[in-house]
């Protein structure tokens, strides 16, 4: 299996490289796929696709929508997404508008501290460029007034500075039937940033995040879906797994949350390659029993269903 790069930025937002430069870099550095996912626009999508068309690697049309979350502002890419869609330039353009308001208005707050950013600089002469605080950040190192990135973050950028100005988001579920409407696939972006694991979630804030569970003819997804009738909510899994050990990999590629047994993760966890999160509601016990001939042997996987059961008994 090749390497692939599934999120990327160019110059349409706040990327160094454009559409072109990025799928040559690509190349150059052997990778067998790249994904173009600037933040609220697929603008560079054309170019970035005519680039590839006769390279000896696979384009991926996508995006990364900022959407809101409680208090906050998160992430989610879409991959594969038809950049032509109707229905996706139109959010995408009210995305865009909202995000000019916020920034002209941050421009405006360090002018009037005598710092020079202006909208012209922070889009470097390209109209169509998505501004993110990527770019202030830049300007304030280039006028010497920070150091680093880090810093103006820190000191001038961040939601609590003075010069930080609120967006207005479209909401997580705008945000995925956005995407899943243009053909896409709908990734939480960088999840580890927004510390889910020091939270105790609610079975209601379950359903604002992509869930993976195994198929409704399952007993386990009847199991479930009980759980979440017993809160008044309505269990609709996002992806829909055949086997239980089908669902750890997709948990590891950001698909979504899922429930799963801990033996099954305990090794994904010391890794860090996933994060167990706590539910404010008590989970009610499974109960789960083997049966079988003591005549005839157990195959390899009833064998270590039994010491899985046992072993959890003796606990």
């Amino acid at each position: 299996m090749g390497t692939v790069d599934l999120h990327t930025h160019s110059t349409f937002s706040d990327g160094t490289c454009s559409p072109s430069e990025l799928v040559n870099k690509a190349v150059s550095c052997g990778l067998q796929a790249i994904a173009l996912t600037d933040h609220d626009t697929v603008e560079g999508i054309p170019d970035f696709l005519k680039a590839a068309k006769d390279m000896a690697i696979e384009a991926i049309p996508g995006t990364e929508l900022s959407v809101g979350f409680r208090d906050r502002d998160i992430h989610i890419v879409g991959l594969f997404i038809d950049h032509t869609h109707e229905g996706f330039q139109k959010m995408s353009q009210i995305m865009i508008k909202r995000r000019d308001a916020r920034n002209e208005e941050m421009a405006a707050r360090f002018r009037r501290d005598n710092i020079p950013i202006t909208m012209e600089e922070l889009t470097n002469g390209n109209p169509d460029a998505v501004v993110t605080r990527a770019h202030f950040a830049r300007l304030l190192i280039k006028y010497g007034v920070v150091k680093n990135t880090a810093e103006a973050f820190d000191g001038y950028l961040d939601p609590s500075a003075p010069y930080y100005v609120p967006r207005e988001y479209i909401s997580r579920e705008e945000g995925i039937k956005t995407i899943l409407a243009a053909g896409g696939v709908p990734i939480l972006a960088h999840p580890l940033l927004y510390h889910l694991s020091e939270k105790e979630l609610c079975f209601s804030d379950l359903k604002k995040y992509p869930f993976i569970c195994l198929g409704r003819e399952t007993a386990t997804f009847q199991f479930y879906n009980q759980l979440f009738l017993s809160q008044e909510l309505e269990l609709i899994p996002d992806t829909e797994a055949a086997t239980t050990d089908q669902i750890l990999p997709l948990v590891k590629n950001n698909l979504g949350l899922a429930f799963l047994p801990e033996p099954m993760a305990l090794e994904s966890l010391a890794k860090q390659e996933v994060l167990q999160i706590a539910i404010s509601e008590k989970l009610p016990l499974r109960h789960i029993c083997l049966v079988h001939d003591h005549q005839h042997p157990l195959n390899s996987g009833a064998r270590e269903l039994k010491k899985i059961i046992l072993g959890e008994r003796m606990d």
